[in-house]
């Protein structure tokens, strides 16, 4: 029984990490494809990682109160995708207020509406392919009851 258990503490450990670090990599993704879309050097790390930042903290903050990481929620693309839609509309907007804080914009004048609403349509896809493509492999990778 103890055994059992904590396997299945370890399996969960390990979903959460690939939850985390996909979730990580698709943002860091976007901000590539946005730097690129803007001609902006795609091998300037720490730019990258600026422009990542906002997008990255909203992101953080805010999925773990709409339950993004519980497993229940993980693996139901219903459950998920109005949660992941959520986010966004907040985190959006959140992001562009705190990219003008580190850009060191007026707010809110520094905070242009068409980026907030094109990051925030952007993002939301990205997320929600990769989180489909993890909500398929996760309930196909369930632990066997022995």
């Amino acid at each position: 029984m103890r055994l059992q258990k904590t396997e299945h503490q370890t399996h969960s450990l390990y979903r959460l990490a690939v939850l985390v670090g996909g979730d990580l990599l698709v943002l860091l993704l976007f901000t590539w494809v946005g730097r690129g879309s803007h001609s902006l050097p795609g091998t300037d790390i720490v730019a990258a990682l600026m422009t990542a930042a906002p997008f990255v903290i909203s992101w953080f903050v805010l999925a773990p109160w709409f339950g993004l990481f519980r497993a229940d929620i993980s693996q139901s693309w219903p459950k998920f995708v109005p949660r992941i839609l959520v986010v966004w509309l907040i985190g959006g907007p959140l992001a562009g207020l705190l990219r003008a804080l580190f850009l060191g914009r007026a707010i809110p004048g520094g905070i242009i509406p068409v980026f907030v609403l094109v990051t925030m349509t952007v993002a939301s896809l990205f997320m929600l392919v990769w989180r489909l493509g993890y909500s398929w492999w996760a309930r196909r990778a369930r632990p066997q009851a022995a």
